[in-house]
């Protein structure tokens, strides 16, 4: 291959999103947590422990959506 020419990605080749996986790895830390707040004194649950869990919900199901489309295979258009 000459030095001048680069290798291209081709386009239907599938790529995980690191911000998906970032968020993903952080709502698993943040449902750790929401695990230890809401477990404590005997299930004696409180507004933070609940909130929390929300919160690493969503973030978790944001990354989902962000891993997912970045795994979606790029089809090409098939004109009519």
């Amino acid at each position: 291959m000459a030095p001048d020419q680069h290798p291209t990605p081709s386009t239907g080749r599938r790529r995980v999103d690191p911000l998906g996986l970032w968020l993903c790895c952080l709502a698993a830390l943040g449902l750790a947590r929401a695990w230890l707040y809401l477990v404590r004194d005997a299930g004696a649950a409180g507004a933070v422990g609940w909130i929390w869990f929300g919160g690493s919900v969503l973030l978790g199901a944001a990354g989902l959506v962000l891993v997912l489309r970045g795994l979606r295979r790029v089809r090409p258009d098939r004109g009519a």
